[in-house]
């Protein structure tokens, strides 16, 4: 496959396909980071994911075909590997172990997704921060993390709006569970109290 493939850079937030495109590619990020969103009825932006290094974008042109029903932009300048939907599909025939270990990351994704969902429609924003940060830092291995995304993005990912995502990063620092560090930088202070909120 790695004679079919095309080794492409994008410059930052630049996007890679929109919501009613007909994508036949899929790429495979190599360095850089994308999000994953969609355009919501108030006009805002719900994210729904970031990809990193090693994450594969646009595997329903070849599994489901059709348009595409959200938008892929970049965070970062990427490098991202082009591969046309029919010499993947060959590649996926011949090479069965490739086929079972991209279901297993589309199964993966659908169940991250579910858990967000029901987060969104049974959680509150206190709580969905809370579990967030604990999830991050279990991720990390470390109570010093930094966020991923900005905060105008992780809102978003949660459903909560900026104002109240910063309110509350604030209410956990008077409290003393966090400390915050620059924009991006927390540190976890007290897990247990994070954890049960």
């Amino acid at each position: 496959m790695a004679t079919t493939a095309r080794q492409k850079v994008f410059a930052r937030n630049e996007r890679l396909y929109g919501a009613g495109d007909q994508n036949p590619y899929l790429l495979i990020i190599h360095r850089g980071r994308v999000k994953i969103h969609r355009s919501v009825e108030s006009g805002h932006e719900q994210l729904i994911r970031v990809l990193e290094p090693g994450d594969f974008i646009g595997e329903t042109a070849f599994i489901a075909g059709g348009e595409m029903d959200h938008y892929a932009t970049t965070l970062e300048e990427c490098e991202i590997c082009v591969l046309h939907r029919d010499d993947v599909r060959r590649h996926l025939l011949k090479y069965p172990t490739i086929t079972y270990k991209m279901l297993e990351a589309v199964s993966n994704r659908l169940g991250r997704t579910e858990n967000m969902v029901n987060s969104l429609t049974g959680e509150d924003v206190e709580h969905r921060i809370a579990a967030y940060l604990v999830d991050l830092a279990d991720e990390a291995g470390t109570t010093s993390v930094r966020l991923p995304i900005s905060k105008k993005d992780l809102a978003s990912y949660l459903g909560t709006t900026p104002e109240s995502l910063s309110r509350k990063l604030a209410q956990f620092e008077n409290a003393g569970w966090i400390q915050q560090e620059g924009h991006r930088r927390i540190i976890i202070l007290d897990y247990s109290s994070l954890e049960l909120a």
